[in-house]
């Protein structure tokens, strides 16, 4: 049985290398973003929730039907002030982005970006689990971890 991940050590790591970030997968649907909340606190980095932000702005809310996953990674990058940052709520954004295309191709394509991703901040991208996203393979960086469960990371405290 492979060791636990702990978030504090992955998340020093993820900083420091080229790139930086990853996917998070959780099975905990209602309790994704109080979850990503605590996980940013452990870490000392901010909580981007993606569907407050929303909410909280009409400009973006009235973008959605053409808002893409570069659009996404433009908004975390103007996080930079921080190094890290733990992104939730992305749920209905992926469900808009599968609508308007194939949604193996989709999801594969937000792996491809977060993989390649070498701009500031790092960031751990918590969303729910999903076959596709498990199955990902880093294709460029592939001595890094990309995609964990939370069921492979040790529990906060």
């Amino acid at each position: 049985m492979p060791e636990l991940e702990d978030m504090r050590q992955f998340a020093a790591r993820l900083i420091e290398r080229r790139n930086r970030a990853a996917l998070l997968l959780t099975p905990d649907l209602p309790g994704q973003q109080a979850y990503a909340a605590r996980l940013a606190g452990a870490l000392n980095a901010m909580h981007f929730d993606a569907l407050s932000r929303f909410q909280e702005d009409e400009t973006l809310l009235s973008r959605l039907s053409y808002f893409s996953s570069d659009d996404l990674l433009a908004l975390i990058a103007e996080q930079r002030d921080h190094r890290l940052v733990v992104v939730s709520g992305i749920e209905f954004l992926l469900a808009a982005w599968i609508s308007q295309g194939e949604p193996k191709q989709v999801k594969h394509s937000l792996c491809q970006k977060i993989e390649l991703w070498v701009a500031d901040p790092a960031f751990i991208l918590v969303t729910h689990e999903d076959p596709v996203f498990a199955s990902y393979q880093p294709e460029r960086h592939r001595g890094s971890r990309v995609v964990l469960h939370t069921y492979q990371t040790l529990a906060l405290e």
